[in-house]
């Protein structure tokens, strides 16, 4: 789901493209009798990263999705009442026509989202500003030798830090998104989250380890290939310090009810919310082949169908312990039959800091 709140200082004014998007999306949400609908499109497989820790998609042939496909997409997902778009890659700012796509998806409606490993430039933050609802960069450490070591790309800490800096300046919707190394162990990520609120003035996301099971653009797993068993421990043990954080008063965007379910499976336990990938989260790759998500087979091309109301394909999945990839599980919690439960639950869990961000005080 996007970020609840973000630190901002700066403020973008209200304008019509705004204006349009939340009457879109509160249409939406009553026409799907109150249910928001996800949608990822992945425009392009070039990375300039080298993270062996989770993903492998810069060893993939490199490929740009044609800027006219993009907009079918587009065009396709609007149609069929779906609200919120995410940018994917690879590295999404290498995409040569990314604010041309934002742009067009801003003028269609939808709230737009994209996670950029920080090496984006000047330039294309202030093009992406006006249509661009949030932007989230990769934190990979609060260590600069560390968090370059893991990209394998000497600097690019640097640049990512710059980048959260200019985001900000621009009044941008930003917060920092850091992956879960199986690696570390909870004292870690208490450092992380502090640096990414304190050090960098922007709201803390996780990024939960997980491995692609299908044979597609999404080669995702990396070194978490040959490590599955001796890490699920750690992983729990940083979710619920993620979520102590949260409930304390840090400033964590990842929504309390997801991590909760995380924890729930991870302790064996039945998950409370049900993922709708397949049905309200769909994922488009450059080739525009349709997924329900990055573990799932193909469903089909969209250009031979654009017929996106679909029912989840495999009810299996609600329930499948194994599969608990932020993107489609957290976004979940958006539909229907949950989204009062799970608003109720997140506010709950810091009452307070909702609070302050509602009173507008600092």
């Amino acid at each position: 789901m996007p970020p609840q709140v973000v630190r901002n200082q700066a403020s973008r004014e209200p304008n019509v493209l705004q204006y349009k998007t939340v009457v879109r999306t509160v249409s939406n949400f009553l026409k799907n009798r109150g249910e928001l609908k996800f949608a990822f499109i992945q425009v392009t497989t070039r990375c300039n990263a080298m993270c062996t820790d989770r993903c492998n998609i810069w060893a993939s042939k490199p490929f740009d999705m044609p800027l006219a496909d993009v907009k079918f997409a587009i065009d396709v997902l609007a149609k069929n009442e779906f609200s919120i778009l995410y940018f994917t890659g690879g590295e999404t700012g290498l995409y040569p026509y990314l604010a041309e796509a934002v742009e067009y998806a801003k003028n269609k409606g939808l709230i737009t989202s994209l996670t950029t490993n920080g090496t984006m430039t000047i330039a294309t933050l202030k093009r992406l500003n006006k249509n661009l609802d949030f932007l989230s960069v990769s934190v990979d450490h609060y260590d600069g030798c560390i968090w370059d070591n893991t990209k394998h790309v000497s600097g690019i800490s640097k640049k990512a830090k710059g980048a959260i800096k200019e985001a900000k300046a621009l009044g941008m919707r930003v917060y920092g998104i850091t992956f879960l190394n199986p690696a570390w162990v909870a004292e870690d990520v208490t450092r992380i989250v502090k640096y990414v609120n304190d050090d960098l003035g922007v709201s803390f996301a996780m990024s939960y380890p997980y491995i692609s099971s299908n044979e597609s653009t999404f080669v995702v797993g990396g070194d978490l290939r040959n490590s599955r068993g001796q890490t699920q421990r750690r992983v729990r043990d940083m979710t619920a310090k993620v979520l102590e954080m949260k409930q304390h008063g840090s400033d964590v965007a990842t929504v309390s009810g997801y991590m909760k379910d995380v924890l729930r499976a991870h302790d064996g336990l039945p998950m409370r919310y049900p993922c709708k990938a397949g049905a309200s989260i769909l994922t488009i790759d450059c080739n525009l082949d349709v997924y329900p998500c990055y573990k799932r087979k193909k469903l089909f091309n969209l250009r031979e169908r654009q017929d996106l109301n679909l029912p989840n394909p495999d009810n299996s999945i609600c329930d499948d312990k194994n599969c608990l990839v932020n993107c489609f599980k957290e976004a979940s919690l958006a539909s229907r039959r949950v989204v009062i439960k799970s608003v109720a639950e997140e506010f709950l869990n810091n009452p307070k800091f909702y609070l302050k961000i509602l009173s507008g005080s600092d």
